[in-house]
């Protein structure tokens, strides 16, 4: 039990942890920016390419 206590020790000590911390918060911020715009595009691709089989079918 003291080598895992040990190892919580250290990991808590590390700036490591911190940077992965930050990393992640930044990933998460720009996924939430990212996800919508790509949601929105592949709507309006969506009624552009329905449009086009509308014409093409008739």
């Amino acid at each position: 039990m003291s080598m895992i206590t040990q190892y919580l020790k250290r990991f808590w000590q590390e700036e490591d942890g911190v940077t992965i911390v930050e990393m992640v918060i930044i990933i998460a911020v720009i996924l939430m920016a990212v996800i919508p715009a790509l949601m929105a595009l592949g709507e309006a691709e969506e009624a552009r390419l329905q449009e086009i089989t509308d014409k093409l079918s008739k």
